[in-house]
């Protein structure tokens, strides 16, 4: 074949992975797909029926700021009654185990599951959010026998006031057994609890605090406590509280009295209504949802809406969903492994079922992606939300092994349903280039890509015109070489 000259290439080749659009595969707007990839779980067609039935991409979303009124799918349901484990009383828990390793993977495949099937798509990624700004590990220690509960709590609170969710949070008692404010005692508070709230949770480093005022703020939180190896609930012991005035950027109060504990309900209102917080929250927002460098102007924008709103994180979504640096943004987040396995179990529309034993697609879910475990992370900043952390070599193989186990209907095997590879072929016989085009469509939610056509053709050795049929291997045993290539693709691994 002769060489083209340089700079020109032939029609011939330019036509070779041309993409031939499999029209009757309908998509969703981008926008529509960049709501469902950032603020919810991921594309799936359930979701985009859900979208249109609201009235689009908008009404969707404000539908979901109010997820009581989003009937649930009957799937959660199910997904709540096979962990029974974790409704047990944390006495019972801490009796049977001492360790809750066995707790945390429960809680992290409890978790995973109602991801992927949930309606209340913008709740559960809301709770993921608040989950790692107000981390606590769901292993080592002892803060795990009331996790699930902190759980629970932060659901409650994770589409309300800021200020009602630092309030329940800080003083919940995995909080406290986690950053060891339940050692506490008077004249010798442990000052760990104090540091992180300011330093994580509210204000952040750039706020001006002095190493006083964080001894000032321990003192604060001092009292609060933990019935220890007893009911593991909430106690407040104004014998252990540490009396002595205190000053915080600002907040100053006598704190004459034994009892503190209305000094701390009011310490807490005051940090999160703090403006050096409501940047905090609105940095870490734009971070996750928008980018790695957060445009200081949209970051203003939502620490001013947070503010005039009383802490309620319903407006400040409203005002960066809107926004042109998120609609913009298309792309620009990599997907860490579990939100892969999340998104890439509602495309391939995975029908868990009950576990029957520990090898179940319900239980090996938590370490599926082959990361660390959701709530696992060892210290208390939670895990990181840039792209860099999660886009290794390691960690890209080892989401490539994870999608092409879940493709092939493989692993896990247990108790799981998968689509037959049959039924993702819309029609009797399609050229491999418009096969391809509607799986990315249905796979992914968008059409697909001269690259992507190339790298399918390349993998299975076929070419873009080769006829598919029912009895074709690419629509049977190898159907996942052309899915995976999809998956592995960035217009997947990216959000």
């Amino acid at each position: 074949m002769p060489v083209p000259a340089q700079g020109h290439v032939s029609r011939r080749l330019r036509s070779r992975y041309a993409v031939n659009p499999y029209r009757a595969t309908k998509v969703p707007t981008e926008y529509g797909l960049h709501l469902m990839n950032r603020l919810g779980c991921g594309w799936s067609p359930g979701t985009w029926a859900e979208m249109k039935a609201a009235g689009g991409p908008t009404a969707w979303f404000e539908q979901q700021m109010s997820p009581e009124t989003v009937p649930e799918h009957p799937k959660v349901g199910y997904v709540d009654s096979w962990f029974p484990e974790l409704y047990e009383a944390p006495a019972v828990k801490f009796t049977k185990s001492k360790v809750g390793y066995g707790y945390a993977d429960q809680l992290s495949s409890w978790t995973m599951l109602r991801r992927i099937y949930s309606n209340r798509q913008v709740l559960e990624t809301m709770v993921d959010f608040w989950s790692n700004h107000l981390h606590v590990t769901a292993v080592g220690g002892t803060a795990w026998v009331q996790r699930f509960h902190y759980d629970q709590t932060i659901r409650q609170h994770a589409l309300g006031r800021f200020e009602d969710l630092l309030l329940a949070c800080t003083l919940h008692p995995s909080m406290l057994l986690y950053l060891d404010n339940f050692r506490s005692v008077k004249g010798a508070p442990n000052e760990n609890h104090g540091r992180e709230l300011l330093e994580l949770h509210t204000v952040g480093r750039e706020s001006g605090y002095t190493e006083q005022m964080v001894k000032d703020s321990a003192v604060i939180l001092s009292g609060y406590r933990v019935d220890f190896r007893g009911s593991w609930e909430l106690r407040y012991n104004p014998r252990q509280h540490t009396e002595g005035a205190v000053q915080v950027l600002g907040f100053s109060h006598p704190n004459a009295s034994a009892d503190g504990s209305q000094l701390t309900v009011d310490y807490l209102r005051y940090l999160a209504q703090h403006p050096a917080t409501a940047r905090t929250i609105a940095t870490r927002l734009v971070t996750r949802f928008v980018g790695d460098y957060p445009p200081l102007a949209l970051v203003d924008r939502l620490a001013q809406v947070y503010l005039a709103s009383g802490t309620d994180i319903r407006p400040v979504l409203r005002t960066l969903v809107a926004s042109p640096e998120f609609q913009q943004s298309v792309g620009e987040k990599v997907r860490t492994p579990v939100d892969d396995l999340v998104a890439t179990a509602r495309a391939l529309e995975v029908d868990a079922k009950r576990p029957t034993s520990g090898r179940a697609f319900a239980h090996k879910i938590t370490h599926q992606h082959r990361g660390l475990p959701l709530f696992q992370w060892p210290r208390p900043d939670g895990a990181p939300e840039r792209n860099a952390d999660w886009a290794s070599a390691a960690r890209m193989l080892s989401s490539f092994r994870m999608h092409w186990d879940l493709a092939s209907g493989g692993s896990p095997s247990r108790d799981v349903k998968y689509r037959k590879p049959q039924r993702w072929l819309p029609e009797k016989e399609l050229r491999l280039d418009r096969y391809v085009d509607h799986l990315s469509r249905t796979l992914l939610g968008r059409p697909s890509t001269k690259t992507q056509l190339k790298a399918v053709c390349q993998a299975t050795g076929y070419p873009a015109d080769e006829k598919v049929d029912r009895h074709h291997e690419l629509a049977r045993d190898q159907f996942v070489r052309v899915a995976a290539v999809l998956l592995d693709s960035p217009q997947h691994m990216t959000r």
